[in-house]
C-alpha cells in the first residue's frame, strides 16, 4: 500500500521536520520523494493497517494523505475514453464522445492530469536504467550516446490531459492532435496558438470554471516508481457500455506510465476530497 500526501504542500522546512517527527525517516529521504504541489510516495507497506496508521497520523500533523493500493493504476474499470470536443454553458459541461453527448455537471469535475502520452509499454523506468549504467561504469563515449538518445525528439508522444470525475470512475481522455478546443473563459487566447499550449489554457481555464487542480507532477512525483508494468487492460479494453462511445469506436491511445500515474492521482484526489482517505 502506497502512503501518499499531496497538495497543499509546499516542501517547507518546516514541513520536511513535522514529516520526519511523525515517519521517523530523515528529511534527507523525504525530499528525494517528494516535491511542492505534487502527490508523493512517504512509504510504501505491505500491511495495509500499518499503511492506514500512519496516513491517520500525517492528517493529524496537518498533511492531506491518503492510502493507495498500486493495483488502480490499472484497474480495467478505470478506462479512458477519447475526448472529441467539449463545451460549458453555466455550471454545466458537455462532453462530447464519438457517438454520443453527456453533459455533467461542473462541480463533478475532480481534477485534471496534464501529461504527455506516450503510446506503448516501456518496460524499464529511467531511474533503473541509470542505476545500470552506475553499476557498470560507462565509458564518456556511451554517456554521449545516452544524453543524445534522452534529447531526442520522441515524435510518437502527445500532449493530453485526462479529466476526472468524482461520480465515475472512467475518464475522459483530450488528445491535443485531434481536439476541438472550444472558446471557453479564460481558454486559448488564439487559435493560432500549437495543440499543446491550447491544451495548458483549457486545463487552466476549465479548472477555474470547476474549481479544480491541474496536476503535472507525471514527470516529477515519486508515484512513477510504482508504475510501468504492462497492463493487463490497455486499448484493446472497449470503453464501458455507459459512456456510449459508438460501435466500432477505439480508445485512446495508451501509455503504461502515464495511465497509472493519471488513475492513482485521480484516486487520491478522490479519496481526499470525498473525506474516505483511509
Amino acid at each position: 500500500m502506497l502512503v501518499v500526501i499531496g497538495p497543499p504542500f509546499s516542501g517547507s522546512d518546516d514541513e520536511f521536520a513535522r514529516l520526519a517527527g511523525v515517519t521517523g525517516l530523515v528529511p534527507y529521504e523525504l525530499r528525494t520523494k517528494l516535491r511542492a504541489g505534487v502527490w508523493g510516495v512517504v512509504r510504501a507497506l505491505g500491511e495495509p493497517a500499518s499503511a492506514a496508521g500512519l496516513a491517520e497520523r500525517l492528517r493529524g500533523a496537518g498533511f492531506r494523505a491518503a492510502v493507495l493500493d498500486p493495483a488502480v493504476g490499472y484497474d480495467p474499470q478505470r478506462r479512458f475514453v477519447a475526448l472529441q470536443a467539449l463545451s460549458v454553458e453555466g455550471d454545466q459541461c458537455t462532453l462530447h464522445l464519438r457517438g454520443r453527448d453527456i453533459p455533467i455537471p461542473l462541480r463533478a469535475l475532480l481534477t485534471i492530469v496534464r501529461g504527455e502520452v506516450q503510446p506503448g509499454t516501456r518496460g524499464a523506468s529511467a531511474s533503473s536504467a541509470s542505476a545500470t549504467y552506475r553499476a557498470v561504469n560507462p565509458s564518456m563515449a556511451e554517456l554521449g550516446a545516452l544524453r543524445e538518445q534522452s534529447l531526442a525528439p520522441r515524435l510518437d508522444a502527445f500532449a493530453a490531459a485526462d479529466l476526472h470525475f468524482g461520480t465515475v470512475l472512467w475518464a475522459a481522455r483530450i488528445d491535443a492532435r485531434s481536439f476541438r478546443f472550444p472558446d471557453l473563459v479564460g481558454g486559448p487566447e488564439s487559435t493560432s496558438d500549437g495543440p499543446a499550449r491550447q491544451l495548458e489554457a483549457l486545463c487552466d481555464g476549465l479548472a477555474r470554471l470547476a474549481g479544480v487542480r491541474v496536476d503535472r507532477g507525471s514527470k516529477l512525483s515519486s508515484l512513477l516508481s510504482f508504475t510501468g508494468r504492462p497492463s493487463i487492460a490497455r486499448s484493446q479494453t472497449p470503453a464501458p457500455a455507459s459512456v456510449g462511445a459508438g460501435r466500432g469506436s477505439a480508445p485512446p491511445p495508451a501509455d503504461d506510465r502515464f495511465d497509472a500515474y493519471s488513475r492513482l492521482v485521480a484516486e487520491a484526489e478522490r479519496l481526499t476530497q470525498l473525506g474516505r482517505a483511509e
